[in-house]
């Protein structure tokens, strides 16, 4: 029928959102419901019943939309999950991934296996975000940790479709999932006490993994037997639906700001490092692809302009409008490193206030430069850049990347880049397409350092499209 939609449904850290998107990949109407984490006396969790209130009221918020869906995608944050029994969800809290917990799992596997064995068997570092960190601290503190563990995107499945699945990006950041393997590690999950926790399989984006039942219908308010898919981890699914591809470097600047790179895997060959790495370089899945990306990430851009912000004791959109075309050298990336965990230093702020959240863009915008740089050789990737998220509201930013760049730069216009990529792979799921040929996304040329000096002013276009506004890093 024409007039069928396919949703995206987007379970990130602050919101939920559930986006109705069309044939052409054009968002009909967006539902959205806060996040219902909340710090309790161990940390910061949400109960399931909480998470199933929370996304059936951003789907509320679709009205009659909801009754058009002919297909789901889920994305998720990574991380965050639970066990599940044969009757129904296990009583764990389901921990934020950045919650504290976990840190003494994440020590006792570096002293057994040490950081470069971990590293060569799971693609990243040992890291207490991960699902076996919190899930070895619930185990440890009086928690019933049977059952088979997926994560919220796959809990969301289950309860629509009464299926048990997981998808490859989002095994990826369990922290014992190899992902060129496709298989999670024994060894490690032994070593914490997990070795008996089924883990519900990996599957690839965008593969029907059931059909919403009466049951799932009854509690949602959308039609019964439509599939439904795992899209994947908040992360890759943003490229997809920014409409990023295999040729480029995507930088999604908001809160965090991870760069992602495809990457061809070599068998037999190892997961890829840099010299000197700071942060965590990883091997995660393309969705609905079985081949992989590389992403890197340990920038918090969001929260360190949030800690100086309130310590400058200013309006962000008043010192943004007063920083720009404003002289500063960058910060350094341990000084950026630092103010992400609140500390500013005294002498940033006996400086002027613009010129001190000049210095701080430009430390990003240097150190992203310099990611970009090493992720290009390790990958070969050659072609644009290409900026995603909220950041890209603001200019001041925008314009301290565009004086490093040295490919052509593109932005983004797409503003729900997650929620329309979990909704595309429902329309593979659905058979509307096939993975890779999707309906595209406008993006708007910022720069072409070929044909350009990086001394050159600003040009008009990037001013005009970052007044659209996407939102604050």
């Amino acid at each position: 029928m024409r007039d069928e939609l396919l949703l995206g449904i987007d379970l990130g850290t602050s919101s939920i959102k559930a986006n109705a998107i069309d044939r052409h990949g054009r968002s009909r109407g967006v539902g959205v419901a806060p996040t219902p984490f909340a710090r309790g006396a161990h940390g910061v969790e949400m109960t399931t019943e909480a998470l199933f209130d929370a996304i059936r009221s951003a789907i509320d918020d679709l009205g009659v939309l909801a009754t058009r869906i002919a297909a789901v995608g889920v994305a998720s944050m990574g991380e965050t999950g639970t066990a599940i029994y044969a009757d129904g969800p296990s009583n764990l809290p389901l921990v934020a991934w950045h919650d504290e917990r976990g840190g003494e799992i994440v020590d006792e596997l570096r002293a057994a296996f040490g950081d470069a064995e971990i590293h060569r068997r799971t693609g990243r570092q040992a890291r207490s975000v991960t699902s076996i960190a919190k899930l070895g601290w619930l185990a440890r503190n009086g928690y019933d940790a049977r059952g088979t563990w997926t994560g919220v995107a796959g809990l969301t499945v289950w309860r629509l479709t009464g299926a048990l699945a997981q998808e490859e990006s989002l095994a990826a950041t369990s922290g014992a999932f190899d992902p060129l393997r496709g298989e999670y590690d024994r060894d490690i999950l032994s070593r914490v006490g997990l070795d008996s926790l089924v883990w519900a399989p990996a599957r690839i984006a965008g593969t029907p993994l059931g059909h919403i039942s009466p049951e799932g219908a009854a509690w949602s308010g959308l039609p019964t037997g439509i599939p439904v898919t795992i899209a994947g981890h908040d992360h890759p699914v943003g490229v997809i639906g920014a409409g990023g591809d295999r040729s480029e470097v995507i930088d999604s600047m908001g809160t965090g700001e991870p760069l992602v790179v495809a990457w061809e895997a070599h068998p037999d060959a190892p997961h890829p490092t840099w010299p000197d790495q700071l942060g965590d370089l990883t091997v995660t899945a393309w969705p609905g692809t079985p081949r992989h990306m590389l992403l890197w990430e340990t920038l918090r851009p969001g929260l360190a302009t949030r800690h100086l912000q309130r310590a400058l004791r200013v309006a962000r959109d008043d010192i943004e409008f007063r920083a720009i075309r404003v002289d500063a050298e960058p910060l350094d990336l341990a000084t950026l490193v630092a103010m992400q965990e609140g500390s500013i230093p005294p002498a940033l702020l006996d400086r002027p206030a613009e010129e001190a959240w000049a210095a701080t863009l430009e430390g990003y915008a240097s150190a992203s430069a310099d990611a970009e740089a090493r992720l290009r050789a390790l990958s070969g990737v050659s072609g644009t850049t290409l900026l995603i998220g909220g950041g890209l509201r603001s200019r001041r930013w925008v314009e301290a990347k565009l004086r490093r760049a040295s490919h052509p730069l593109a932005m983004a216009a797409e503003r729900e880049a997650v929620s329309r990529g979990a909704g595309l792979l429902a329309g593979v799921a659905a058979g509307w397409w096939t993975p890779e040929h999707y309906p595209p996304a406008d993006t708007v040329a910022l720069s072409n350092p070929a044909s350009a000096p990086p001394s050159a002013p600003l040009a008009e276009p990037a001013t005009s499209a970052v007044a659209a506004g996407h939102g604050t890093p």
